[in-house]
């Protein structure tokens, strides 16, 4: 029973971190002030929201699940429209039907490889976690790989858009150009606005949808520069230009901030994770030795107090390592 409290506090722990990092990346990118300004911002370029709402459902929408009566059971949910957007930015052709399942599997997995190896139950538990959270945690990967991709593809496109508006061409047919020159996977966010446009949609809506999809502030950017332009006039071939060599100058000052702060990222992960670490290795070579802090009423406060301790701390280090440019 007390090895099996152990491995429920430490689930709970873990949980608890995934919840609190869920609900913060929720917020800033949501409810903060500059997504707020951001969002009134496109909203007062793009027309109402009653009229994209009415549009958008002449097109097509993504299948959440490959049977009917699961993709209808997942739109009722909030969680796996998150889940499908996470999907959507990672590039990945898996919905959210098989995600979930593979989560499915990787706990069974989990709970029998635990068993087999550890012969206790909260280790097995412990492992199932893991091993449940295992395909989250690589789609987490692709997704922060193909925007950090796309992002260093923006200065290309801005190019692209400054030449093709000096040769005469309309906006439209120069977002067309850049989905049929440009790499993936910018190429194929912007062959779907063209799309878009191309239904029917508009231009304001297409580049608002451009930037929903795809949460980089360099891009944010440039779609707000290129709909404010369109509307009071000027030279957007030469203000294109010119945010070219604006992320391009971020990008480098990105590049910097990263080296530098390496170091302490990686002090960062070796401080939370040395704790748990030890704690797993302690309870394979000598069980004993954690049990009677356990057994302790004393022990368990101090190691409810330590868990909440190393998670405050780890978003502490968090923040002050993650400099935002």
């Amino acid at each position: 029973m007390n090895l099996l409290y152990i491995g429920t506090t430490l689930l709970i722990f873990v949980a608890t971190a995934f919840a609190v990092e869920a609900v913060w990346r929720w917020w800033f990118s949501t409810q903060s002030h500059a997504a707020r300004r951001f969002s009134q911002r496109i909203q007062a370029l793009g027309g109402t929201p009653v009229e994209s709402a009415s549009r958008l459902s002449l097109l097509k929408q993504r299948r959440l699940a490959d049977s009917n009566g699961l993709d209808h059971l997942l739109r009722q949910s909030s969680v796996a429209a998150s889940l499908d957007t996470q999907l959507q930015q990672a590039g990945s052709t898996v919905n959210v039907g098989r995600l979930l399942s593979y989560c499915g599997v990787g706990f069974g997995v989990g709970l029998l490889l635990g068993l087999v190896v550890f012969s206790a139950w909260w280790m097995a538990l412990l492992t199932a976690g893991a091993t449940t959270l295992m395909p989250l945690a690589w789609i987490s990967r692709q997704r922060t790989t193909r925007l950090h991709t796309i992002q260093k593809q923006l200065p290309e496109v801005a190019d692209l858009i400054a030449r093709s508006l000096r040769a005469g061409h309309a906006l439209p047919v120069t977002m067309q150009m850049v989905a049929e020159e440009m790499p993936e996977p910018i190429s194929g966010e912007f062959r779907q606005a063209a799309d878009e446009i191309n239904f029917g949609l508009g231009l304001h809506q297409a580049m608002q949808h451009l930037s929903q999809r795809l949460p980089i502030d360099d891009l944010r950017f440039l779609v707000v520069a290129i709909l404010i332009q369109r509307d009071t006039g000027g030279n957007l071939a030469e203000l294109m230009q010119s945010m070219s060599y604006l992320i391009r100058e971020r990008l480098k000052l990105l590049g910097q901030v990263s080296a530098l702060s390496a170091e302490g990222r990686l002090s960062g992960w070796i401080l939370f994770l040395m704790p748990i670490a030890m704690a797993l290795l302690l309870s394979v070579v000598n069980p004993d030795y954690l049990l009677r802090l356990v057994q302790d009423p004393i022990g368990r406060v101090g190691l409810g107090i330590a868990a909440v301790q190393m998670l405050l701390g780890g978003l502490w280090m968090r923040t002050i390592v993650k400099l935002r440019v």
